[in-house]
């Protein structure tokens, strides 16, 4: 991989929208030939010996069990352009970010629960039906799920009894931390409503139901269910990947077709052994036999702890920072266009357009942009749709593989990038303003936000 020289020639600031890049990276290639082309080939040969997503724990940890700690910030610049982490990784606002993290996990206290619907095309996976219970220990994120057919109250009690008394490591942890649950959390859906705390007794008779306040009331982040929310989307891939792999979900035993427990047994398994950089490298499945065995587990609390510091001073200095306007193929920087999820199926795993742009011209609501690898190609959209990355190393191995994969799931899932009709007026914040000084020519560029408007709105509109 060779490296384009680059210049900085921008000075305004991207405005609000999106970004998308570790801090405190140093540039690989000030190092002397050979350094360069030593760690390179460390950091390629580990992300690229098996073609999957790497979070970047678990891949400095295995480049820094070869080399040494001083190099993790050329590491930073090595996984910054890498296609495949760049389109699968969430964009950062570039907006004022507020954030809150608990502090302080301990063992056996509580319990989060919600309802995992299902993309129609895994319902197979689930014996066709379309809910599954999930619950999670929110100390060892130990998951137990059962199917559900509908969402009332009895129905969803009784998917839980069962999802607890799973036999096993599902069965045996339950048992263990059964009385010393105090809290379940639940968020606002109905089935977790009217006679749902009194039923909820039977199963955990010393906890009491907290529902949790709605994203639009926390910024739109899961402050406070996070475990949950984050062992949701772990299921979802892990449910579509076995749903691919295993187009049907039936057996064949004398002549009438069954439905299989062993889809979900393994989605159990491989949830569980799962290992997690807030378990300190460890699995589900080994905290959860720690605990039955009355291990100690203050190491592992204080680790929790510990990260938990490190990620809100790193969400608290990520505010208000001063981005470039990238107008020329020169920069380091590139834009990708950011594809929010609830334009395709959540089982999906790239967040952003594969190829990359940058700007050739911009207003207050509209920027016209021209493909990197194809001059020919331009297209219009908003502020709100850009996401700032470093510019991908070229010829990355695997690309054409990933291509593929990218353009199969475009095409099944329809994904269409924003309307550019689809917005309005973008009020510049006064931290921005701050940031920038009230008379920066900057300013008198306003970024567009989404307006997602209903279709009864729109009809009102038309007629009116």
């Amino acid at each position: 991989m060779q490296r384009e020289n680059t210049t900085a020639t921008s000075s305004l600031f991207h405005l609000p929208g999106w970004y998308w890049y570790l801090e405190g990276e140093k540039d690989l290639f000030s190092l002397n030939p050979f350094q360069t082309e030593y760690l390179m080939n460390i950091c390629l040969r580990v992300m690229y010996k098996d073609f999957r997503i790497m979070g970047y724990e678990e891949f400095s940890k295995k480049c820094l069990n070869i080399i040494h700690k001083e190099h993790e910030p050329y590491i930073k610049y090595f996984y910054n352009r890498q296609p495949i982490i760049q389109i699968t990784q969430k964009p950062i606002s570039t907006e004022k970010i507020h954030v809150t993290i608990p502090l302080q996990r301990n063992p056996a206290t509580e319990i989060q629960l919600d309802i995992l619907q299902l993309n129609e095309q895994f319902y197979n996976v689930n014996y066709h039906i379309k809910y599954l219970v999930v619950a999670v220990d929110i100390y060892s994120r130990f998951v137990w799920l059962y199917p559900v057919v509908a969402l009332d109250v009895d129905k969803v009690t009784n998917a839980l009894f069962r999802a607890f008394s799973r036999p096993g490591l599902s069965q045996r942890y339950f048992h263990k931390i059964r009385e010393q649950i105090r809290t379940v959390t639940v968020d606002g859906g109905s089935e977790f409503k009217k006679e749902f705390p009194n039923s909820l007794k039977t199963i955990l008779p010393n906890s009491e139901v907290f529902v949790s306040p709605p994203k639009a009331q926390t910024f739109g982040r899961p402050t406070i269910t996070g475990p949950i929310e984050a062992a949701i989307r772990t299921l979802r891939k892990l449910l579509r990947d076995y749903g691919l792999s295993n187009q049907t979900n039936l057996l064949e035993q004398q002549g009438t077709k069954q439905t299989a427990q062993v889809g979900l047994t393994r989605i159990i398994n491989a949830s569980n052994s799962m290992t997690r950089a807030v378990l300190k490298g460890q699995s589900p499945n080994q905290i959860a036999h720690n605990i039955l065995s009355k291990n100690s587990l203050d190491t592992l609390t204080a680790h929790m702890k510990k990260l938990r510091k490190k990620q809100l001073l790193k969400k608290a200095n990520l505010q208000t920072q001063q981005f470039p306007i990238i107008q020329n193929n020169h920069e380091d920087y590139v834009y990708r266009l950011y594809l929010p999820q609830s334009q395709f199926a959540k089982e999906v795993d790239f967040r952003v357009s594969l190829e990359t742009y940058y700007i050739t011209q911009y207003s207050s609501s509209k920027v016209t942009l021209r493909n990197y690898d194809n001059p020919n190609e331009t297209k219009t959209t908003t502020w709100q749709s850009l996401v700032l990355v470093k510019k991908p190393f070229p010829d990355a191995p695997h690309f054409d593989q990933l291509k593929k994969f990218y353009k199969k799931e475009e095409k099944e899932n329809a994904v269409q990038m924003v309307p550019v009709h689809l917005i309005e007026s973008y009020d510049i914040s006064q931290t921005i303003k701050n940031a920038i000084g009230e008379d920066h020519a900057a300013l008198r560029a306003h970024p567009g936000r989404l307006l997602r408007r209903s279709a009864r709105i729109k009809k009102q509109r038309n007629e009116e």
